[in-house]
């Protein structure tokens, strides 16, 4: 029987998160295994419909095209890309090129041309010689070889990834499936992206398989794929691929004026690279464009127009807020012309302060061993339930930490208990990295624990962990948690369950403004896709009591503004939500003319920020009474945004 399709995959481990499941989601397909470069040839030779390729090798071809948003990527140090040098950089004269990749010997060369002025004597290094082999002032070492420092001394070593990042302040990408001209097959993208997703899951599934045949074990095999590489060709990917192209064109390493096209077909082509570095391009912030430009940006946005992640930057630059506050305030007043506004009542219970994320900003969590920690008993969540239910509340938020000695059984335990002793409450819980966290332990797919979890009572999943979604800022912030696509994954796959949620987004500690607008491109790439998020809710970090608590601490100009950028970038989220619990309640009105259409919850119990030192306090009348001063009727809402009442 002829197959559907002929798909070439690559051997490298790297690319096993987007490999390991392709005969399983993909059954019909005839899967060959080979080194980046041969299945480039392969592709093109006809040989092959379908393959994870060197990204250089798009540039160079006309007749390819992008099939899926799946990819092989980093955002700092990649360790699998080395150049390794016998002599100073400044007087390398040959260079020994790895014949397994054709990007990162791009990548090489280019490095060496704008950064030296150096254009050395090419020799090549064929699959599977060692750099010891060849005679030349450097070497270029890729794939699983690459994770294992050469037993040569050298005088110095470069993780290209590190230097490119550094230099452009934009992501890496160094594979991509790509497809020849008239190859069609329905759901391909989709399949692939749930490829991607599976192996994304099953990180550590990967390393254990793996590591027996590789010269690094498995601890160190599963550090490179969850620290060093990221799979998922988004916004501020495809923005670093048209960066590399431009200077790839620009020495002759590939043809001048690639355009990278939409990786999926519901999201947005990406806009052209900035032609500088970020953050050095001259004239008004992002876009080299003046005030009148930008507020008619603004007004376009909020007119239904969307932003790419350039314009979202450059709007998050401009030092306008009545501008932003205004163009926000439109946005919402079309999406929602009604003229109230509206909130909720919960209590946020956190079942355990016991968590192995070792977050730097966190004052509330304690490790395993600490003698502070602790797990709510039974007798004391009920307690809690029934006080929230006194004072008119239907749902509860529970979330805690990522405790070890808590499994999926103890889960599904305790939301069945709650469910049968409190039918009518809703529970609203279990961040994205806690549920991460189940599924490795548990050693299950993540639909797997989902399922268990929505057949105990869980409701709907809350957006928490999120932080920043860039794994640069996570790697720095909270080095336990989940990766930012291992984030997204758990919403992805809750959401296909018919499952919905919050998205969130802490800022203002460590990442840059261009993080920012990562963070919502990434989070509307998956509203496109599932549609899944009731709503987005950011807040400022609160730096008392934490381990960045050298950090200023951001204030309500800052908030207003990223706020309103936000109201304006996630075009298809319904909902955006007041955070007065960290601003305080004169600047949680305000936000209600910054693009917010919520004022949050009146919470009755809340632990996290408090325990940074912010801690604001309210009840349902005084809640009810500043919607009321800005001349809307405050409505009541359940978790899904239904109005409840629209009267005390």
């Amino acid at each position: 029987m002829t197959p559907l399709i002929r798909l070439g995959a690559v051997t490298y481990l790297n690319a096993r998160p987007l490999t390991r499941f392709l005969a399983e989601e993909l059954p019909d397909a005839a899967i060959v295994r080979d080194a980046p470069s041969r299945l480039a040839e392969r592709l093109l030779a006809g040989e092959l419909d379908v393959a994870l390729i060197p990204s250089i090798e798009y540039a160079r071809s006309t007749k390819l095209r992008i099939v899926s948003d799946a990819c092989v990527a980093c955002e700092g140090p990649v360790r699998s890309v080395k150049l390794y040098g016998r002599v100073p950089p400044e007087k390398i004269r040959s260079l020994a090129l790895d014949a397994g990749s054709r990007t990162s010997a791009a990548l090489a060369r280019l490095l060496l041309r704008e950064q030296l002025g150096l254009k050395p004597r090419l020799i090549d290094l064929p699959l599977g010689a060692d750099c010891e082999q060849v005679e030349a002032d450097a070497a270029l070492v890729i794939g699983d070889r690459g994770l294992v420092e050469p037993n040569e001394r050298f005088a110095f070593a470069w993780d290209l990834g590190q230097r490119w990042v550094e230099w452009q302040r934009l992501p890496f990408v160094f594979a991509m499936w790509t497809a020849r001209p008239g190859v069609e097959w329905e759901g391909l993208a989709e399949r692939l992206a749930a490829t991607r997703d599976r192996g994304v899951g099953r990180l550590d599934d990967i390393a254990r398989e793996e590591a027996p045949a590789l010269p690094i074990d498995e601890l160190a095999c599963l550090e490179y794929l969850r620290d060093n590489l990221t799979f998922t060709l988004g916004p501020r990917q495809r923005l670093g691929l048209e960066r590399f192209y431009e200077l790839a064109g620009k020495h002759g390493l590939a043809p001048q004026g690639i355009t990278v096209v939409s990786a999926h077909p519901s999201e947005p082509a990406a806009e052209p690279a900035p032609s500088q570095p970020q953050g050095t391009i001259e004239g008004a912030p992002g876009r080299g464009k003046g005030t009148a430009s930008l507020a008619d940006l603004a007004e376009k946005a909020a007119e239904g127009e969307r932003l790419s992640s350039e314009d979202g930057l450059a709007l998050l630059e401009w030092d306008c807020l009545p501008g932003l506050g205004h163009a926000a305030e439109a946005m919402t007043r079309h999406l929602h012309p009604a003229p109230l506004r509206t909130y909720n009542i919960d209590r946020n219970i956190n079942y355990t302060n016991i968590c192995t994320g070792g977050c730097r900003f966190c004052a509330f969590s304690r490790p395993p061993s600490d003698a502070e920690g602790y797990v709510i008993g039974r007798e004391e969540l009920y307690r809690k339930i029934q006080e929230t239910i006194a004072l008119g509340g239907d749902q509860i938020l529970l979330q805690g930490g990522m405790n070890p000695a808590l499994g999926l059984d103890w889960y599904e335990s305790l939301l069945r208990d709650l469910k049968r002793r409190f039918p009518a409450v809703h529970i609203h819980g279990l961040s994205p990295p806690e549920i991460w966290h189940l599924a490795n332990i548990s050693r299950l797919e993540l639909k797997t624990v989902l399922d268990r979890l929505r057949e105990a009572g869980l409701g709907s999943l809350p957006g928490g962990g999120a932080e920043i979604l860039v794994d640069r800022v996570r790697r720095e912030i909270s080095p336990g948690k989940c990766s930012a696509e291992q984030w997204l994954a758990v919403c992805r796959a809750w959401h296909r369950l018919g499952g919905r949620g919050t998205a969130t987004m802490m800022f203002g500690h460590v990442e840059t403004l261009a993080d920012r607008i990562e963070h919502l491109a990434r989070l509307r790439a998956v509203q496109d896709e599932t549609g899944g998020f009731t709503a987005f809710i950011a807040w400022p970090f609160q730096p008392g009591c934490t381990g960045l608590a050298g950090l200023p601490k951001h204030r309500a100009h800052d908030y207003l503004k990223t706020l309103a950028v936000a109201r304006l970038f996630l075009d298809n989220f319904p909902n955006v939500q007041a955070s007065w619990v960290t601003q305080g309640l004169e600047v949680g009105q305000l936000a209600l003319r910054f693009g917010a259409n919520d004022f949050g919850s009146l919470v009755i119990e809340e632990n996290v920020v408090s325990a940074a030192g912010t801690r604001f306090r309210t009840d349902e009348k005084e809640l009810r009474r500043r919607i009321a001063q800005l001349d809307f009727r405050p409505a009541r809402r359940d978790v899904f945004y239904r109005l409840l009442d629209e009267t005390p």
